[in-house]
């Protein structure tokens, strides 16, 4: 897997991600890991704008949704990803389980959260019964994801990857055994979080930022839950990388020519990726936009 240098596309989020948090100081709860995700296409409306997707952000983050652990927007601004036009974007749910995704959806949406949609249907309408569901994998330990403030800028890089094998006259073949490729990718996630550490505490930090300090780095890998639809299905996992600025993935990708060849090569001997690289900005908002500091 060209872990940093095969990327299909970046995507931005359009000031439409919110974190469920409890704003109590006396009962502190540290946030979940979410462990399953769903995809939904979404389409804007005539009215969309900054200020009224802020609206609209700020009306959501009042809704509790039992065991959802927040949400993304995405917008590919560069490239070519799957069944996405111009005027759409991908809105990204993060649950505790599957099960709790289920029990949403089976319940059918409350009363609020219809007069909420009715509302700002020329802003933005999604295809909810189109959703795609995956696993969710997040190796990184939480206390060295770094410190990502609240209104924060990001760069999200997705890559769009095969399980694979070599076959007997060199060539690469799609892997037959699809858990037997994701075991193999579990595996690696120690080496590659040593390699992650080990470039953090003794790469040269000037070619990092002008302040000389590396900013927070995560990823996460997506698997199919289920059956989602073509062209998806054309890959068996998304890998997706997320930095603070464009810069220091830039560098963090040149880095990983210079230093990760041993480890890109084991991952080559059971993955392949899509070769596009491209790079786009991305920020979330953390509710409540309301609520005075």
């Amino acid at each position: 897997m060209k872990v940093i240098g095969n990327i299909l596309s970046v995507a931005v989020v359009l000031a439409i991600g919110y974190l469920f948090i409890d704003l109590d100081p006396k009962k502190p709860v540290e946030p979940k890991d979410p462990k399953f995700s769903q995809f939904m296409t979404c389409t804007m409306g005539e009215d969309w704008s900054d200020a009224n997707v802020n609206a609209m952000m700020d009306e959501w983050n009042d809704m509790d949704v039992s065991g959802m652990s927040f949400a993304l927007g995405h917008q590919v601004i560069e490239g070519e990803a799957p069944v996405a036009g111009e005027n759409q974007i991908s809105w990204q749910l993060f649950w505790d389980n599957q099960s709790k995704a289920n029990t949403f959806w089976n319940a059918g949406p409350s009363d609020k959260f219809k007069a909420w949609s009715d509302k700002y249907r020329s802003v933005m309408y999604c295809d909810g019964e189109g959703r795609r569901n995956y696993d969710v994998d997040l190796p990184r330990p939480r206390n060295k994801r770094g410190e990502w403030d609240g209104d924060t800028e990001l760069v999200s890089v997705i890559y769009q990857c095969k399980y694979a094998v070599t076959d007997e006259e060199g060539n690469s073949v799609p892997m037959e055994d699809k858990a037997d490729g994701k075991a193999q990718l579990d595996a690696m996630y120690a080496d590659f979080l040593d390699y992650v550490d080990d470039r953090e505490a003794n790469a040269s930090w000037h070619i990092w930022s002008v302040t000389g300090k590396r900013g927070p780095y995560n990823f996460a890998v997506y698997t199919h839950n289920g059956e989602n639809p073509d062209p998806y299905m054309d890959y068996d996992f998304y890998w997706m990388n997320y930095y603070e600025t464009v810069d220091e993935a830039k560098a963090r990708l040149a880095d990983w020519v210079d230093t990760g060849a041993d480890l890109q090569a084991k991952f080559d001997e059971f993955t392949t990726c899509e070769e596009d690289l491209i790079y786009t900005n991305s920020y979330v908002l953390y509710p409540d936009l309301d609520v005075e500091e």
